[in-house]
């Protein structure tokens, strides 16, 4: 095949002296950027599974999903046939309003299985600050769960609660939880 160089005009005279060294294909330069050479397997996408509530919300901000001191459901999603050690990629999406006169504290957990201490896989605490100052804000989660075991069907659980007593802590959408899981 024929190689096509381009050039501005302005170059010709510095190309024609050089003409040995300028069309001199690099070989070393190739392989640094050739990532077949790095490929060690491709991973690839084998499960996938999600739950999302309330896309599109409105003023004023719903007040019908009143967290407490205990873990509440926000969102669920389900895959079937996991294998062990493939990894698992969990992102979470939702948000927070706080109707309280002072700061609260919200605790997102996502949970493996069933909802149990012993189930945690990922827990984050937040503290959401006072009615009128920045108190609606969005919540995020993102963690990688390898799978310990092969199963049929597993669970992940998201899960919210108020982590200061007191408080007038309430969740509204947009709520997105999605669950991949990778083969490598």
């Amino acid at each position: 095949m024929k190689k096509c160089f381009y050039y501005f005009k302005s170059d010709e005279k510095h190309m024609e002296a050089n003409k040995d060294s300028f069309f001199k294909h690099d070989k070393k330069h190739d392989d640094k950027h050739d990532c077949k050479a790095d490929k060690k397997k491709d991973a690839k996408l084998v499960g996938f599974a999600y739950d999302v509530a309330d896309p599109i919300i409105n003023l004023p901000l719903p007040l019908n999903f009143r967290l407490n001191p205990q873990p509440s459901t926000v969102a669920a999603a389900t895959l079937e046939c996991v294998k062990k050690g493939d990894p698992v990629w969990l992102n979470a999406l939702f948000h927070v309003n706080n109707n309280s006169a002072t700061p609260v504290d919200l605790v997102t957990r996502i949970y493996r299985g069933t909802i149990a201490p012993s189930n945690i896989i990922y827990q984050s605490i937040v503290e959401i600050d006072s009615e009128g100052n920045d108190d609606a804000t969005s919540a995020v989660a993102q963690f990688v769960d390898v799978l310990p075991n092969d199963e049929e069907g597993v669970t992940y659980f998201l899960t919210a609660q108020l982590g200061t007593p007191g408080g007038a802590l309430f969740v509204y959408g947009p709520i997105t939880f999605t669950v991949a899981q990778i083969r490598q």
